[in-house]
């Protein structure tokens, strides 16, 4: 569920989704990688600075808000619902307790499918996610692609996964100035 900080995480989840799928290796082995040259690339500093990525969290929000918007009260009759229920349950029949239950039982179900359908796997916001990231994803690989081939290296892996990089393998700022980032 997305709740008030939940469209900053949407939009953290969008620059990890883009990053880790970042991750370049040739098609050689790694074991035919040992002669070739290792180097590194921070794609989540460059996805912070693509205008793109920007204009995909503002399209995101946009598709996500008004789901939210439409949860966040479904959330809140739910909770008037229950809260009817304990101040009237004491003076109800069985029967009228057990269809008082089953309706908020219903209301519990509907929220559950509700979320399920916009924001869970497979929801109107992930699909909506990567339809925003593919163009995106292609950009940033062609890029760690073109300056890998120029320089000659054999690998490129995200930088945070690496345990020590030297400066001059940190492919970040070329890649920057490849994507016309400053």
């Amino acid at each position: 569920m997305i709740h008030s900080g939940g469209i900053m995480k949407m939009s953290r989840r969008i620059v990890m989704a883009v990053g880790l799928s970042l991750v370049l290796v040739a098609p050689q082995s790694f074991a035919a990688q040992e002669a070739g040259k290792v180097s590194v690339v921070d794609s989540g500093k460059i996805l912070q600075q693509l205008p793109e990525t920007k204009q995909a969290e503002i399209s995101l929000q946009a598709t996500a808000a008004p789901l939210q918007k439409e949860l966040d009260r479904l959330n809140q009759d739910y909770q008037k619902s229950i809260a009817a229920y304990r101040q009237q349950a004491g003076s109800m029949t069985k029967p009228a307790r057990d269809l008082k239950e089953k309706e908020i039982g219903a209301k519990a179900q509907t929220i559950e499918k509700y979320q399920q359908e916009k924001f869970g796997r497979g929801g109107i916001v992930e699909k909506k996610q990567q339809e925003l990231l593919v163009p995106i994803r292609q950009k940033v690989l062609a890029a760690v692609e073109a300056i890998a081939q120029k320089e000659g290296f054999a690998l490129v892996l995200e930088k945070n996964i690496a345990i020590y990089v030297s400066p001059e393998n940190d492919l970040t700022f070329k890649v920057m100035n490849q994507l016309n980032i400053k």
